[in-house]
């Protein structure tokens, strides 16, 4: 039975994880207040005691704006500390990285398309993906976009269903566009990228490219909750009238997903399914 270690595990991903990630492997979670993975002594004893086949490395700095205050520890987190496991792992490594390594211009991106960030929480998620695939011959780098859930805080659908049950106006960026993935369906994507034993750089998105603003409408409807109460604005407005809307965010994103071993998702059935959870 395959040993697998999962970092990050407090995050929307890692409570996902720990409901979808097949029984057949023998899976061990661990928080940031577990596991730090800038502790390199902590980190060391929980990888020799437990011994992992395959790591998931869920650990991440993703507050874009947070990142862009301190990029320091936006680097040390998103890129530097994965180098932290190499001493005593030697499996598989599957590192989450995400469209903001791409500048926005011209998606959405394939594989082989060329990264160009344009903020700190980009440059230091491709600097994790150039030390993953440096340090770890079998890797997995799945990039992805948007994520969403309706078990954290942090997640857009919670914002907007929140916002929403509370009868709150809401402004959304009418020109951000990306295809959005739930925690769910990626949490099952890994079980098959693990399955199938797949090494590289991968793309992970959904069959639909909208707006935040789209999305937000879509998250409305299938809530039953009033769209009306929802109100787009431009990326450039919110720069100036919202003091922590700090980063630059890609405009024109998304990520295509290419490989027919993963399967397609369908964002309307994500976010329904979301409601059911």
């Amino acid at each position: 039975m395959n040993k697998i270690l999962i970092t990050g595990a407090s995050g929307q991903l890692g409570k996902s994880l720990k409901n979808h990630l097949s029984p057949k492997f023998e899976s061990y979670f661990f928080s940031r207040d577990e596991l730090d993975i800038n502790d390199l002594e902590t980190l060391s004893e929980r990888l020799q005691s437990i011994n992992p086949d395959i790591i998931i490395n869920c650990a991440a700095m993703t507050n874009v704006d947070n990142c862009e205050i301190d990029s320091e520890k936006a680097f040390d987190i998103n890129a530097y500390a994965i180098s932290h496991f190499k001493n005593d792992f030697n499996g598989t490594f599957i590192q989450l990285s995400t469209d903001f390594v791409f500048d926005g211009v011209n998606g959405p991106y394939q594989e082989n398309d060329l990264p160009n960030p344009i903020n700190n929480y980009g440059l230091s998620k491709l600097k994790g993906e150039e030390i993953v695939k440096n340090l770890f011959e079998k890797h997995c780098i799945i990039r992805t976009n948007t994520l969403f859930s309706n078990s954290s805080d942090a997640s857009f659908l919670s914002w907007v269903v929140n916002s929403l049950n509370q009868n709150k106006k809401i402004n959304v960026v009418n020109d951000q566009i990306s295809n959005p993935v739930s925690v769910d369906d990626l949490s099952i994507a890994i079980n098959e990228f693990i399955d199938h034993k797949r090494y590289g750089i991968f793309h992970l998105g959904s069959d639909t490219l909208c707006s935040r603003f789209e999305f937000a409408q879509m998250i409305a409807r299938c809530y039953n909750l009033n769209e009306n109460l929802i109100f787009p604005i431009s990326s450039e407005k919110l720069y100036k009238t919202n003091p922590n809307y700090i980063a630059k965010r890609p405009l024109k994103s998304g990520l295509k997903t290419i490989h027919t071993f993963l399967p397609k998702i369908s964002l309307t059935n994500s976010i329904m399914k979301s409601k059911k959870d």
